[in-house]
């Protein structure tokens, strides 16, 4: 009986934040934080990577550095800045806007 080589993982490999789904040729962004309730989780599916990075741009997405995040996640979060606040252990926030949240569009 032989013995299959054993395979080695790569833990030194960092894996990037999926940014982009391929589906059918068509390439779509993902939301990074999806956290809204009515998170739209992916934009519209595009003919490529550039047009769906243009989509997201037009759709007044944000770019955290991370990744991309839609606007309904982006609202979500500034109505709840005083509860991220605390949950991040960082104390009563120094003014009203903070505390109460931020009134979105």
């Amino acid at each position: 009986m032989t013995q299959r080589p054993t395979r080695e993982k790569n833990i030194h490999r960092k894996k990037g934040p999926t940014l982009f789904k391929q589906r059918n040729d068509q390439y779509s962004v993902k939301c990074h934080t999806k956290i809204a309730p009515d998170c739209l989780l992916w934009g519209e599916y595009c003919d490529s990577k550039v047009e769906a990075q243009e989509w997201v741009e037009k759709e007044c997405w944000i770019f955290s550095g991370e990744g991309w995040i839609c606007i309904q996640c982006n609202a979500h979060f500034m109505r709840n800045l005083a509860k991220n606040r605390l949950i991040k252990g960082q104390g009563e926030p120094p003014d009203d806007d903070l505390y109460v949240g931020i009134n979105t569009i």
